[in-house]
């Protein structure tokens, strides 16, 4: 089911997928603040369990991120959605069962940290593929744009509602708003049309399809751009925020109320990026407005100042980037892909993308310790610019709009064996 001229607001199925993306991405970042929590309040959990407890938040994408496409692509795409939401819930509901009969432990919140995480990474697979499925290639963008704008909303908004909870009713409990999110999001994608997979059931090993994607993603020019690009940006990305935060309270000795008020700002300064990303890309054309994106991202730390106006300012900046970036980042990498492919090249994107941050946040604190703090937000912000001469010297650069999707061709040594209607 796809739209030609009515609006996208019009459109049932994009806006179902619009408010479960909605729903349970505020739900997820209460969820962020409150399982933490729990296990520092509830269990008096040491430094030691909370790290254990956020490497099995993140391990997942590491574990599935390369084989997670080709799963998907074996399975009807709203089954997987409605599937792995229904199990974040019943996940999620044990914690606070646990804690109400005493029986919690950090062990529980690890296993299901572990295995929501895993849910989780099948779900965006499915997700991304399924936005471009429904949406023209015309409006993919602007779909992306409200995709984005919403998950800023919920960025922002999450983390204090969760702070409201866990202090009101206790942070296991809490987490019953994210069980409320998922099952809600569950029930709107059941009444999408089906999205039929795109591969024959054991048509191929899975690996063997998940290879398919992997070659589809370095040898296609303007998605291999795009995804070392991001790639590379966020290994100085990720050490760039962390660092700040650390200049903020430890060099410029900001309350931590201050600190939280300007990340919330920043959490605005994506929703106005995400908004003009439109008018940029009619402006300057998709490949520009990627690349010029991607060189503001590394002028962030020129406005830093020893001053809570110029720490703001320079994460309000690069927040703004970041959200033009992605909005047509992730569009362009979706419209130049075949759709027999979206699922394989989402994964393996992701598991570049996604796992640039924990070296980039292991490179950044190893650096600022050698170099300190301001030097290392300097050092970050050339690199972020190095990055962004991947796509200048690309054909990303002269990409004025998004390919027709009937032009793409599937490559043969990536084609599915056995074609299925979508």
């Amino acid at each position: 089911m796809t739209v030609t001229s009515a609006a996208l607001w019009r459109h049932a199925t994009f806006r179902r997928l619009w408010l479960s993306d909605a729903v349970s991405t505020l739900g997820t970042h209460v969820t962020t603040v409150a399982l933490p929590l729990a296990a520092l309040t509830v269990l008096d959990t040491g430094s030691t369990g909370v790290a254990a407890l956020t490497a099995a938040t993140t391990l997942p994408y590491l574990l599935l991120g390369l084989p997670a496409g080709a799963i998907v692509d074996r399975l009807p795409r709203r089954a997987v959605l409605v599937v792995t939401d229904l199990v974040r819930a019943l996940l999620l509901a044990s914690v606070p069962l646990a804690w109400a009969a005493g029986l919690l432990s950090l062990a529980q919140l690890v296993v299901v940290a572990l295995l929501a995480g895993c849910a989780t990474v099948l779900f965006d697979v499915a997700y991304f593929a399924a936005v471009p499925a429904v949406v023209p290639a015309g409006r993919l963008a602007d779909a992306n744009a409200r995709l984005e704008a919403t998950r800023a909303v919920g960025q922002t908004a999450g983390p204090g509602l969760a702070g409201v909870l866990v202090g009101a009713l206790g942070a296991p409990v809490a987490l019953l708003v994210d069980v409320a999110s998922f099952v809600a999001s569950a029930l709107l994608l059941a009444g999408t049309p089906r999205l039929a997979r795109s591969t024959a059931p054991g048509a191929t090993g899975v690996w063997r399809d998940a290879l398919g994607g992997i070659r589809f993603v370095f040898r296609d020019p303007v998605v291999r751009a795009l995804t070392l690009c991001s790639g590379l940006t966020n290994v100085w990305h990720a050490g760039f925020l962390a660092m700040l935060l650390v200049y903020a309270v430890r060099e410029l000795h900001l309350p931590a109320t201050t600190v939280g008020l300007l990340v919330a700002g920043a959490n605005l300064g994506y929703l106005a990026g995400a908004a003009v990303a439109g008018r940029a890309r009619a402006r300057l054309g998709v490949g520009r407005a990627v690349t010029g994106a991607a060189v503001l991202q590394a002028g962030a730390a020129l406005v830093l100042l020893p001053h809570p106006l110029g720490i703001g300012a320079g994460l309000a900046m690069n927040a703004f980037a970041s959200g033009l970036y992605n909005v047509n980042a992730v569009s362009l990498r979706q419209a130049a892909t075949p759709p027999a492919l979206l699922s394989r090249m989402t994964a393996t994107s992701r598991f570049v993308i996604w796992g640039a941050m924990p070296l980039g946040a292991a490179l950044g604190g190893a650096l600022t310790g050698l170099l300190g703090a301001p030097a290392y937000l300097a050092l970050a912000s050339l690199g972020m610019a190095a990055a962004a001469l991947v796509t200048r010297c690309s054909p990303v650069w002269r990409t004025r709009d998004f390919p027709d999707p009937a032009d793409l061709a599937v490559p043969a040594e990536a084609a599915d064996p056995v074609p299925v209607a979508r």
